[in-house]
Formats: C-alpha cells, sequence, structure tokens
C-alpha cells in the first residue's frame, strides 16, 4: 500500500509533467485563468510579428501564422492559406522591400481569452509612408495556441481610412483692431472670392459653400482646428494687408489677393 508521502510525490511528478506536456498550464493553473501572463504572452508574439512585417521580414512574418489561417481585409479581400499570404506578401507589399511602417495606436489595444483555444487582440493601428502616417485602420487577430506554439489563425484588416486631424497648435488673443484689418474681399486664383470676417473674437472665412472659423496662432498667421489649413496674412509697408497666403500641411496651396 502506498504511504500518504509516496502519493504526494508520485501527484507533484504528474503535474510537473502535465506542464511539460501542456504550456498552458502554469504553476498548476491554465493560462487562461490567468489572465495578465496571458496578456503578456500575447502582446509579445503580436509585437514580434509587427517587427518582422516593418522590417518586410516574410520567413519571420510567416513564423507566427497558422497553416490554414485565413486573412480579412476590407480593401484587398480574402486570403487563405499560409503559402498564399507569403505569396502576397513577397510579390505585392514586400515586392521592393520596406514601404509601410505601422505603428499601434496608444491605448487602443484589447485581448480576451479564448479558453481552450488561445486568445483575441484588436486594437488601433497607422500606418507609416516614411516619417509621415497615410493611413488609420483597425485590427482583430485571433491567436491560436496548438502544440506547444501560439500562431495566428485569423486576421481582419478594416476600417482603413485617412489619419485624422489632430490640432497641435495653441490659440492666442488678437485684438479687435488686428482682426479687423483682416477683414474684406479677397480674389484667389483656384478659389475665386474669399470673405474674411470677425466672429466672436476670431475669424470666419467663406469661399462658396465653404464656411471655415479661424483662430490665431500669432497676430498674422491664423488656424483652422479641424485641418492642417493655416492663414498668413501679409501687410506692405505701409502696414497695409494686401493678401492671405494660404497653406495645407505646411505647402502652400493658394494666394488671395485682398480686393476691398
Amino acid at each position: 500500500m502506498l504511504n500518504k508521502s509516496r502519493i504526494v510525490r508520485i501527484s507533484q511528478v504528474l503535474l510537473i509533467v502535465l506542464i511539460l506536456i501542456n504550456p498552458s498550464i502554469t504553476n498548476g493553473q491554465s493560462i487562461y485563468d490567468q489572465p495578465e501572463k496571458l496578456k503578456e504572452i500575447i502582446i509579445e508574439k503580436d509585437g514580434l510579428f509587427w517587427q518582422a512585417y516593418n522590417k518586410c521580414d516574410v520567413a519571420g512574418m510567416s513564423s507566427f501564422i497558422d497553416e490554414n489561417f485565413e486573412f480579412y481585409h476590407d480593401k484587398g479581400g480574402l486570403t487563405i492559406g499560409l503559402e498564399s499570404f507569403k505569396k502576397g506578401l513577397s510579390s505585392g507589399l514586400c515586392a521592393n522591400g520596406p514601404q509601410l511602417k505601422r505603428v499601434v495606436k496608444e491605448g487602443t489595444v484589447e485581448i480576451f481569452p479564448l479558453n481552450g483555444i488561445g486568445a483575441i487582440i484588436r486594437g488601433e493601428h497607422y500606418f507609416y509612408i516614411g516619417n509621415r502616417a497615410d493611413g488609420l485602420a483597425k485590427f482583430t487577430h485571433v491567436w491560436k495556441l496548438s502544440n506547444n506554439e501560439w500562431k495566428m489563425s485569423r486576421i481582419l484588416s478594416f476600417d482603413h481610412q485617412p489619419v485624422p486631424y489632430e490640432n497641435q497648435r495653441i490659440s492666442v488673443s488678437v485684438d479687435d483692431k488686428t482682426l479687423k484689418s483682416y477683414t474684406g474681399k479677397y480674389e484667389a486664383p483656384q478659389t475665386g472670392e474669399v470673405i474674411f470676417s470677425k466672429l466672436d473674437g476670431n475669424l470666419q472665412m467663406k469661399a462658396g459653400p465653404m464656411e471655415l472659423l479661424l483662430m490665431a496662432e500669432k497676430d498674422n498667421l491664423f488656424f483652422h482646428e479641424k485641418s492642417s489649413l493655416t492663414f498668413e496674412f501679409i501687410k506692405n509697408q505701409k502696414q497695409e494687408v494686401i493678401k492671405v497666403i494660404i497653406r495645407e500641411n505646411g505647402e502652400i496651396v493658394e494666394e488671395a489677393i485682398k480686393i476691398k
């Protein structure tokens, strides 16, 4: 008959064997009962996948992909299987080396356990061309634990859109006399007639059906809070306003001459 201490030792050995066989069990607990540990694993694996993506390391990316995975893209459609995924990368996105850089949008990532299967990670990310953010999209990845390995079995990439403008400018107050000097009619080569008027301590611009409220960054420089448009008013030697230079993303797009 087995004594109590021997039974305990056998139980301990069996537990160690079980952990070695199934790494989803840690310290006697399933990985699905350890949300913080699971989160660490998924963030690490997902991060390594995107590191490979940013280098256009096709082999590196493929090492995290399940043989039978499915990739759903709202613009590109459906890709089924690892081999199709590798072929698409080699002949498309990575044909000429790294083209895009992916950067996760802070504060958007969430992870949800899939009991006995793996986990879901979802969030939003930016795609950069050089130093310029070119697009924003949502992602959902299904990570599956099988044969001691974590692999992505599903990728959903959707809601691709231009990057929303995020204003970094700070407004200042401009005296009423200065504001009044900018009001009036201007003529622009492409836009046609542009009218500036005072509105609640700021300027309002009207050009056809377009109306924009402009805030001052400097005495002669105004900006639109919801876009990259800026309006720089230029004076002559007599300190008379003669024109306004309109820029978008720092590039001149119009010069409107004051006519009245």
